[in-house]
């Protein structure tokens, strides 16, 4: 007769297979929008001053957080995913926020789960970037004001 201690391996490493399994692009997905539309309430802009090519969700520093406030643990509190106030009204994961690989399968799956997710958070700043802008800007009688290029040169004529 197998013992419990067999037994509870055995759970344990079903869970472990199942958790694994549910390390997907589409998962990824779905946390880093859940994330993003959190940012989007707390910190509107917020897209606009993260760059998407040196986005690493694994870096402290180079995540959506740590490009936004500095450093990841700092960006947590003040983006109010973590209140530390004396009667918190609900607790949200930074896991299922996106902001954070799951932790307790393993090295491997933690390092998919972090590139899963930079990948996401690149679709939820694309998504954002499509966002049309401000129409135009005009003088008082409603005439465009064109702005030049940056780096345009003048008009030798």
């Amino acid at each position: 007769m197998p013992s419990f201690s067999t037994f509870a391996d055995r759970l344990r490493q079903r869970r472990q297979s199942r958790r694994l399994a549910a390390l997907t692009f589409d998962a990824a997905g779905a946390r880093a929008a859940q994330g993003a539309a959190l940012l989007d309430d707390r910190d509107p802009g917020w897209a606009a001053r993260i760059d998407p090519g040196s986005l690493a969700l694994g870096d402290g520093a180079a995540c959506v957080l740590g490009q936004l406030w500095g450093e990841y643990r700092l960006g947590l509190g003040r983006a109010r995913v973590i209140d530390l106030s004396s009667a918190p009204t609900r607790f949200v994961s930074p896991v299922d926020l996106g902001f954070q690989a799951v932790g307790d399968l393993g090295e491997a799956a933690e390092a998919l789960d972090y590139a899963l997710l930079t990948r996401a958070w690149r679709d939820q700043l694309a998504a954002r970037a499509d966002v049309p802008e401000a129409p135009p800007r005009a003088d008082v009688r409603g005439t465009p004001i064109s702005t030049p290029p940056r780096n345009a040169t003048p008009d030798p004529r």
